[in-house]
């Protein structure tokens, strides 16, 4: 899948003045007057050049001088447009390694009894077999958050003491669900070594609904930006789970869920039970593709200033006017 982004999009306005270009251009073909001998009369070129100017297959391209010159203008306009609102590709490619930070709900939702064991329990074991599953030259740092932001490990290639961590992952008793800092924080733990080449993903894990801290969307554009897939799971099964035995059940927000994934790249997944959760983390640990970006904005500027020469070339000799 190929996707189209910019970063500075407001610039994309100035490409509703095209229609107003065009009628501009018609206008004043209309009231001209023109008092020039025009060699867009390929009839006499031929003549001049024996046959040999241009060739038969070239007439059509180039009968009309007008149009294809508007054409050219045209084009230049909007590839410069594009150019300053800083056009960037996505697409998805091959990737050897990744670093990786899991993010894991720590709030008290985690504590509902939906599955053998609790929800963060599950997630712990699961998040172990993870660990274990990952293979190549891959960084695991560990972030929980409830309503605020915990940084357990900063990432690192040793496994034992990621699993060590994990295991000590306890419930905080502040209240909240806070996904969007945790996005934030763990995209920053990611993006903090410059020099590396290899793939930055977040796993996040949660049972709730974000309801404190910075908006969804800020802090998925925080990540897109800089290039960080996103993968989501939803941990809970349909019914819900009770909290010290009262009837009282966590919402997941599923839709947000799945927006963060889509617009990071990245994928849902909903685990209702420990074993699928478990498998869950396995398939992500299997991944081996990553959204790739291609800044094209001097491509685009290159091919403008091109079609700009071929303009200036024609003017001055198949357009050519004498006075």
């Amino acid at each position: 899948m190929v996707e189209v982004t910019f970063t500075n999009p407001v610039y994309l306005w100035t490409l509703l003045l095209i229609p107003f270009i065009i009628l501009t251009h018609i206008l004043t073909l209309r009231y001209i007057k023109t008092a020039a001998l025009k060699f867009s009369n390929f009839e006499a070129i031929e003549r001049v050049s024996k046959g040999k100017f241009l060739g038969k297959s070239y007439k059509r391209l180039f009968r009309n001088k007008n149009i294809f010159l508007l054409f050219l203008r045209l084009m230049v306009y909007i590839l410069l447009i594009l150019s300053v609102t800083g056009t960037t590709l996505w697409y998805t490619g091959k990737a050897s390694d990744f670093d990786f930070i899991l993010a894991i709900d720590t709030s008290t939702s985690m504590l509902a009894d939906d599955f053998d064991v609790t929800r963060l329990e599950a997630a712990k074991e699961s998040a172990i077999v993870f660990v274990d599953s990952v293979v190549g030259q891959s960084d695991i740092g560990v972030v929980s958050f409830a309503s605020t932001v915990f940084i357990d490990k900063e990432p690192t290639a040793d496994k034992r003491e990621v699993k060590e961590i994990i295991n000590q992952l306890n419930i905080k008793e502040s209240g909240g669900t806070n996904v969007g800092d945790a996005l934030i924080i763990s995209s920053n733990l990611l993006a903090g070594d410059e020099s590396s080449q290899k793939s930055k993903v977040i796993v996040l894990l949660t049972d709730g609904q974000s309801n404190i801290g910075t908006p969804i969307d800020i802090a998925v554009d925080y990540a897109k930006t800089r290039e960080i897939i996103v993968h989501t799971i939803g941990i809970g099964t349909e019914e819900g789970g009770k909290l010290f035995g009262l009837d009282i059940l966590s919402k997941l927000d599923e839709e947000s869920l799945k927006e963060i994934a889509s617009q990071t790249n990245g994928r849902y997944f909903r685990a209702e039970s420990k074993d699928t959760l478990e498998n869950t983390f396995k398939e992500i640990a299997s991944f081996t593709e990553r959204s790739i970006s291609l800044n094209i904005t001097w491509i685009l500027l290159i091919t403008a200033l091109i079609l700009l020469a071929l303009e200036w070339v024609l003017i001055h000799t198949i357009y050519r006017t004498i006075p």
